[in-house]
């Protein structure tokens, strides 16, 4: 995109520039989500457009196996608790009988090695749970962000292989704060605009806040004129679509 330029010069007391430039809105950050689990998607919760909030639901995938796997290793851990007890009541008994010196070492030792064992494998079980439980939890695709559905790549039905591919399934936005980009001559570049007080405007609305980026890569900007990407971030609360053609304007010092 080309953008236009109209330089003011303003005259105060340190003889700073105001600048004015055309340039475009944005997204300040855009989230694309795909899922952690493999398994058809059950049902999608949005549309396109919708605001949504933090941690409302977007989708939510099929979890017929991912609830199996969270049974079976529940089952697992619960069958291997009551080993772990009777190993530990049978080593108690075991120390109990050795310092009485009515037990040998080695006996002991094999009570000492049987428990260990057996809560070694209760604990592996129950991190076999943790993870079952964490990857059902995944079967909930859940906005991160106050903000708006830009885009859903998927529809019931559809298969998500993750070890095929990481495909996104749904783009979501803050739409909150939105950044405003415009092209600096190359002759009006100075660190010192970084931070600056800033202006977006579009029609009668006018919307503050500062210059939170300036590139350090020349570009090609119109009329083939040598420029600087300048950046503003605003707040808007979603009063301002992307990609809107805007007046920036980059106060004096």
């Amino acid at each position: 995109m080309r953008f236009l330029l109209t330089i003011c010069l303003i005259i105060g007391s340190t003889g700073a520039l105001a600048i004015d430039l055309d340039g475009h809105t944005d997204f300040a950050r855009r989230l694309e989500l795909n899922s952690g689990v493999s398994a058809r998607v059950e049902a999608i919760a949005v549309t396109v457009g919708q605001q949504v909030a933090k941690g409302d639901l977007l989708l939510n995938l099929d979890t017929t196996r991912l609830q199996a796997d969270v049974d079976l290793a529940r089952a697992r851990a619960d069958a291997l608790a009551p080993m772990v007890e009777r190993m530990l009541t049978e080593l108690e008994k075991a120390q109990e009988l050795f310092d009485r010196d009515s037990l040998a070492m080695v006996e002991l030792q094999n009570a000492e090695q049987d428990h260990a064992m057996a809560d070694s494998r209760l604990r592996a079980a129950q991190a076999k749970l943790v993870r079952a439980e964490y990857r059902l939890s995944q079967s909930e695709i859940r906005s991160p962000i106050d903000g708006i559905v830009l885009e859903i790549s998927t529809f019931p039905g559809h298969y998500v292989n993750t070890g095929v591919d990481n495909q996104t399934l749904v783009i979501v936005a803050d739409n909150k704060y939105m950044r405003a980009e415009a092209l600096l001559p190359l002759e009006s570049w100075s660190n010192s605009l970084l931070k600056r007080t800033a202006s977006v405007s579009f029609r009668n609305q006018r919307f503050d806040g500062k210059v939170v980026e300036i590139g350090h890569q020349v570009t090609v900007g119109s009329n083939n004129h040598p420029s600087i990407t300048l950046i503003v971030e605003i707040r808007t609360d979603g009063k301002l679509p992307a990609a809107l053609p805007v007046k920036i304007t980059v106060a004096d010092e």
